[in-house]
């Protein structure tokens, strides 16, 4: 378990993972940025579990409040084989959490123990170009902007333009520093 300040970041229980796969795929959880495409139960459920055996490929946590109510998630996953770095995706399941703060602090910890506990050299954040909040959320954690993957993602039936951010390790050790 990681702690926050009104929350705390853990893997998510064996009995929990179908409600959370159920969460993962409502549409008001998913928001106007993520993919409608939907989650198959019995795939994601598989790969969460899988998530829990190594992290090699991924890492899953769930966002949970004092009360262990499940909030939102976040995880890192490796993108490209000879890159020394992992992709960092979140989202919270409601609108009454959003805007607290709170994806900020849990980006924030998951940097944090990611850097402190492997090799990586290398962090990145990728959204949707229209997607404000996700983005001050990158930069709020220090992340930079280094482009723009146009066209990449295909969804609500046209292709959308993906913001790349990216946090190296020196420049996580600057951020610590001040």
């Amino acid at each position: 378990m990681i702690p926050g300040s009104t929350f705390h970041l853990r893997y998510p229980r064996k009995e929990e993972i179908p409600h959370l796969v159920h969460l993962m795929n409502l549409p008001e959880a998913r928001g106007q940025f993520l993919p409608r495409e939907l989650f198959l139960p019995a795939v994601m459920e598989k790969r969460l579990m899988d998530a829990q055996e190594s992290r090699e490929h991924m890492e899953f946590f769930v966002i949970a409040d004092q009360a262990d109510q499940i909030l939102g998630r976040v995880f890192h996953f490796k993108t490209v084989p000879y890159f020394q770095s992992r992709e960092i995706g979140y989202s919270m399941f409601t609108d009454e959490v959003r805007g607290k703060g709170i994806m900020t602090e849990a980006v924030t910890l998951l940097r944090d123990y990611l850097f402190d506990t492997t090799l990586l050299n290398r962090l990145e954040i990728h959204m949707n170009t229209e997607n404000k909040a996700s983005e001050r959320v990158a930069v709020k954690c220090g992340f930079q902007l280094e482009g723009t993957a146009r066209g990449a993602v295909f969804d609500r039936g046209r292709y959308h333009d993906i913001l790349m951010y990216a946090l190296l390790r020196d420049e996580w050790k600057a951020l610590r520093e001040t």
